[in-house]
């Protein structure tokens, strides 16, 4: 029994040896595994982190994409409702500033026509200058001729009497009456 012994030492220290070697590998592969689990662990963490800043971010965008788009479509609105105002505005000066326009058109056709009669007018007057300058010249000469004559005339009844502008005056209704009152009274 002895050499039973002696192999049964050997397969059990063959077998320790084996079963050290394999739990010296076991325990470098633990502590592999445990470090790389640590190292896992490390990188779930950075992950989880690098996720929530992640998504983080992406609901600030989210949101700030929102308000832009709300901005976007105030803009728009106001741009829309903003345009047709000033459109409606300038369609209003252009319809007023036509009417304008127009009215002075009348106004320059009637002053045009004014103008043209008034052009006709002086034409005429220009043709009977001569004709009227004649005219004035012969009633200046025979004017000149009357305060002549009535000079005379004055100067004469400033020598004249009393009684015979009395005479004068009765001369002058006996011959201012009727011509038949007259031949009436030689033809009885």
């Amino acid at each position: 029994m002895p050499e039973d012994a002696a192999l049964a030492s050997k397969t059990q220290s063959a077998p320790s040896a084996e079963w050290e070697l394999k739990l010296s590998q076991l325990r470098t592969a633990n502590e592999e595994l445990q470090r790389r689990k640590a190292e896992a662990e490390k990188d779930r963490d950075l992950f989880r982190d690098l996720y929530g800043k992640a998504s983080a971010h992406a609901s600030e965008v989210s949101k700030e994409n929102n308000q832009l788009l709300e901005r976007a479509e105030l803009a728009e609105g106001q741009a829309r409702d903003g345009l047709a105002m000033i459109k409606a505005t300038y369609e209003e000066r252009v319809r007023r500033t036509e009417q304008e326009a127009a009215r002075w058109r009348a106004q320059y056709k009637l002053i045009t026509e004014r103008d043209s009669r008034v052009d006709d007018e002086l034409r005429k007057r220009a043709a009977l200058e001569p004709e009227l300058r004649a005219e004035v010249q012969r009633l200046r000469e025979k004017l000149k001729s009357l305060e002549e004559d009535y000079k005379r005339v004055e100067g004469t009844l400033g020598g004249l009497t009393r009684d015979q502008v009395e005479e004068a005056a009765t001369i002058k209704a006996t011959a201012q009456v009727p011509v038949a009152s007259s031949e009436s009274v030689t033809n009885p």
